[in-house]
């Protein structure tokens, strides 16, 4: 990413949160990486593009005090800017206690707030070093058929073996995916029984997780689909918010439409694959998800939804050079059109990486892998795993 500064925006009010974004828009090398409506999915879209500055309002009763305190605690380098009409000095002394850095009054001050995002980028350009990576990489088609599953499962597996760090497969897919059957793995319990228990906590979560064999952690799609029937965004975010507290890794198999799960998960991704095929019907489907990611913000950052080609082939109908300039993005990754060898996985419950044999499509996903992880495939304690052979709904623009 460039040397912006980044900000996230969670306001109530549309044109309060329209004029906050012109006066940040208006200061010289910020970048708005993403706004919300409310509190709650703000606060998960900021855990994940983790920006220099998070900004919301707040008003009485003052309940999003204690948010923006445990938000300080888990990203202390993160400058919280509060927005409000309260000049109460006993509010504002809670407020600055909870961890807010500035406290942005109306009608805002333009000059006020560029001193306060310069201090803000004083601050961050003094800090050097960087902590391991971590993160929700989510793969996503909004058309059936492009192979999300497999390319999801295998790159979990690509993960596990390269940097020998916890990761998660969270197959989100309710009413197509297979990522379990893919991995060749039986689950006993799946979303399902998460979704029907008293609560979600992260016990309740663990429990229904099972271990493929090279240490990748699975969470499989019900069997039967009325045990998720009336399934909500935040169930969603509460499972995807534990399993990134306790994994370094979590690869989303997410479902093939745009609604407000999907668009929960989006929120918690900090990247997003869009899985495309080198043909006419998967390139329209790709630029109609480029559109709705320009108008939900996610394309600000160049690196947070990456454009992978599926079943790259030298005889397709549209070449790569073609499909870049058509849907105007990079291709990040592509894989081969390698159908005998994904088909032969996919029935025999092996994934196409780690073993001595692989195929164009398994060195391609290992590939895309270290394309993800730099920082890892670049570090002395890489450490490569051969597993052992085995036989044969939509609101989109409501929230912000």
């Amino acid at each position: 990413m460039s040397q912006s500064t980044t900000v996230v925006i969670v306001h109530r009010d549309d044109i309060e949160r329209t004029n906050l974004r012109s006066a940040f828009e208006a200061l010289p090398g910020v970048q708005i990486v993403g706004e919300r409506s409310d509190l709650r999915s703000g606060l998960a879209l900021a855990h994940q593009v983790k920006p220099q500055i998070l900004v919301f309002d707040m008003v009485p009763p003052f309940d999003d005090v204690s948010a923006a305190a445990q938000f300080k605690v888990e990203h202390p380098e993160c400058a919280v800017f509060i927005a409000t009409d309260v000049l109460d000095p006993e509010v504002l002394l809670k407020v600055m206690r909870a961890g807010a850095q500035e406290v942005l009054r109306r009608p805002l001050d333009r000059a006020a707030l560029r001193e306060a995002v310069e201090r803000v980028t004083r601050a961050s350009a003094k800090k050097s070093g960087s902590s391991a990576s971590r993160g929700v990489v989510t793969v996503f088609s909004n058309k059936g058929g492009a192979g999300v599953t497999t390319i999801a499962a295998n790159l979990a597996i690509g993960m596990r073996n390269l940097t020998r760090r916890e990761v998660a497969l969270a197959d989100f897919d309710i009413f197509s995916g297979d990522a379990a059957f893919v991995l060749g793995v039986h689950p006993a319990r799946s979303l399902g029984d998460l979704l029907n228990a008293p609560r979600i906590d992260s016990a309740n979560v663990h429990e229904v997780l099972i271990k493929h064999e090279s240490g990748v952690s699975v969470l499989s799609q019900p069997e039967q689909l009325d045990r998720v029937d009336g399934v909500t965004p935040q169930q969603i975010g509460s499972v995807l918010e534990i399993l990134s507290s306790t994994h370094d890794f979590v690869v989303v198999d997410a479902p093939h439409v745009f609604n407000e799960l999907t668009l929960e998960i989006f929120d918690r991704s900090s990247t997003i694959l869009l899985v495309c095929e080198p043909s006419i019907p998967s390139v329209r489907a790709a630029r109609r998800s480029l559109d709705i990611f320009h108008k939900l913000n996610f394309l600000v950052a160049s690196d947070r939804v990456r454009l992978v080609v599926n079943r790259r082939s030298d005889s397709s109908a549209i070449s790569i050079p073609q499909l870049e300039e058509t849907l105007g993005m990079p291709v990040f990754g592509s894989i081969s059109n390698d159908y005998a060898a994904v088909s032969m996985a996919i029935n025999v419950g092996k994934p196409l990486v780690g073993s001595h044999d692989e195929s164009r499509a398994g060195r391609d996903i290992n590939a895309l892998t270290r394309k993800l992880l730099p920082t890892e495939a670049g570090s002395d304690n890489i450490v490569e795993v051969v597993p052992a052979r085995r036989p044969g709904k939509l609101r989109l623009f409501g929230r912000g």
